[in-house]
């Protein structure tokens, strides 16, 4: 698992080492992944960058995987803003350096990219369906978008298996990125502080954590009992159901038991402002369908926070 650090990575990564007979390798970044500390005995965790060829050359001679799950990626949309070549170098080199060794292999292990919503841009039919045409607005969305090109590419040219899964704002656990927007106003909540929001008029597709893990696992079982037929597809991993930013607050407010003050400022112009999706083909041919709504989802949120003192 590339990027197995991370928020989605480490929850995966509990749950793949909690419910299968496995052996899991992490490559990240992260000289510390503390997002790891539960599971660091039953994983072989290797720090590194995916854009070193030589690391990924070494990795992959000395083991043989039977899947690779790509997370590995700069993992917010303003982050990408900030730094766009180390984004778009990361999702584009990293991705072609990986796919490469793995199509070197004698039996080319599956592979799954954790792809975004972020790869649509402003939709003006909604909700979207897996084939709308793809007009990211941002670095981050066009580097996944990228990335996906080069993982569909070499899955035709070497048949091999591949999945796309596109994920939506995803939420649920002290693993998270504490500046993402559920998050951080859970944290300003609990602590009595304005709860700032860029613009106002957003409408997400919120994805609580447990549902995403689900929607790889079932991604992880569907290649497996196809490995045989090389091809490569795309699902939506959500809900399907919108939320308005401006709903979150009074959702927060009412597990908290306070009041919330809302300070509203100018929208960032690399956002997108409304999203969500279809999951009738993931629910199809996956089997996968949301079950937290955004309520629950941020009840548990809340008392995950709370679990570990946030």
């Amino acid at each position: 698992m590339t990027g197995g650090a991370g928020f989605i990575g480490g929850s995966l990564a509990e749950q793949m080492l909690r419910t299968r007979n496995i052996e899991l390798t992490i490559l990240d970044v992260k000289k510390e992944p503390v997002n790891l500390q539960r599971v660091m005995d039953k994983i072989a965790y290797i720090e590194g960058d995916i854009r070193n060829k030589k690391l990924l050359k070494s990795i992959f001679s000395s083991s043989d995987f039977d899947g690779v799950i790509h997370l590995a990626s700069v993992s917010r949309v303003v982050w990408g803003e900030q730094d766009p070549q180390l984004c778009l170098s990361t999702a584009i080199e990293g991705t072609r350096f990986l796919m490469e060794e793995v199509s070197k292999q004698k039996r080319p292990p599956w592979v799954i990219f954790g792809s975004s919503r972020e790869v649509y841009g402003e939709q003006e039919s909604l909700p979207v369906e897996e084939n709308a045409l793809k007009k990211p607005i941002n670095v981050y969305g066009k580097a996944k978008l990228e990335g996906e090109h080069i993982v569909q590419n070499y899955s035709e040219r070497f048949g091999s298996k591949s999945l796309i899964l596109r994920f939506s704002n995803v939420y649920g656990n002290e693993k998270d990125i504490m500046d993402r927007v559920i998050p951080r106003f859970i944290l300003k909540a609990l602590k009595g502080e304005i709860l700032e929001i860029h613009g106002g008029s957003q409408m997400f597709d919120f994805t609580h954590i447990d549902d995403t893990i689900q929607g790889i696992s079932l991604a992880i079982d569907y290649l497996e009992k196809n490995d045989k037929k090389p091809s490569s597809e795309d699902f939506h991993i959500l809900t399907g159901k919108p939320t308005k930013i401006t709903d979150l607050p009074q959702i927060i407010s009412r597990h908290i038991g306070e009041d919330l003050k809302v300070e509203f400022t100018s929208p960032r112009n690399y956002d997108v402002n409304r999203f969500y999706g279809n999951p009738a083909k993931s629910k199809e041919i996956l089997g996968f369908s949301a079950e937290v709504d955004i309520e629950e989802g941020i009840k548990r949120t809340i008392e995950r926070f709370e679990e570990a003192s946030l």
